[in-house]
């Protein structure tokens, strides 16, 4: 009886540290990806467009280079927030970073639409969004503009509440969509777009 209690102990214990180690090792692998995307985007931005970019020797890069040249950024201050927006949300790409919900958007024009995994650990992706307050500022980096949002409110809603994605004549706003903590209803955060700039490129 002591020998099958020790056995299931050291069970519970097994099960525990790779229930705790696989989610780690799910990061590990997609902070290589990130820093794959973050290394091919920096040799476009440093490019002058009068050579082919050789993207290949770069490791774990899931993307070609046509679908490089559409990615923007995010820029969320008040929760620290600085996350490339990918155009197409697939379950992949969800996974390395913030994505474009609907197809064909452009920025500062109708309802400009974000997703992003809450991610289990705070700060990653979408973790803080719910806790922006009306009245910041959001940034969305696109090309050489610089979009400028200020957010007019946050609600949960539920996954068939798309109608939130819908564009409404006259009104150019933001609208950054992720899960609640149970997974089962959706954040919503609007903005409304109130400027844009020329954006400063840093080429790291």
């Amino acid at each position: 009886m002591k020998n099958k209690r020790s056995l299931f102990g050291i069970f519970l214990l097994l099960t525990g540290l790779i229930l705790v180690s696989f989610p780690l090792f799910k990061e590990w692998e997609q902070n290589k990806e990130v820093k794959a995307l973050e290394q091919a985007l920096s040799f476009i931005a440093e490019s002058d467009g009068s050579e082919p970019i050789d993207l290949g020797d770069i490791e774990n890069l899931p993307f070609t280079e046509d679908q490089l040249n559409n990615v923007m950024e995010l820029e969320i201050p008040y929760i620290d927030v600085k996350q490339h927006v990918l155009d197409e949300t697939t379950d992949d790409n969800l996974n390395i970073a913030l994505t474009q919900i609907k197809p064909g958007q452009q920025p500062g024009i109708g309802n400009f639409t974000i997703a992003g995994h809450r991610g289990y650990r705070d700060g990653r992706h979408f973790s803080n969004l719910a806790e922006v307050p009306a009245g910041e500022k959001v940034y969305l980096h696109a090309g050489d503009k610089t979009y400028i949002y200020e957010i007019t409110g946050s609600s949960v809603i539920e996954p068939t509440q798309v109608e939130v994605l819908d564009d409404h004549e006259g009104k150019n706003e933001i609208t950054m969509i992720t899960c609640t903590i149970s997974g089962k209803q959706r954040v919503a955060v609007k903005g409304l777009l109130i400027g844009e700039t020329e954006r400063k490129l840093v080429i790291k």
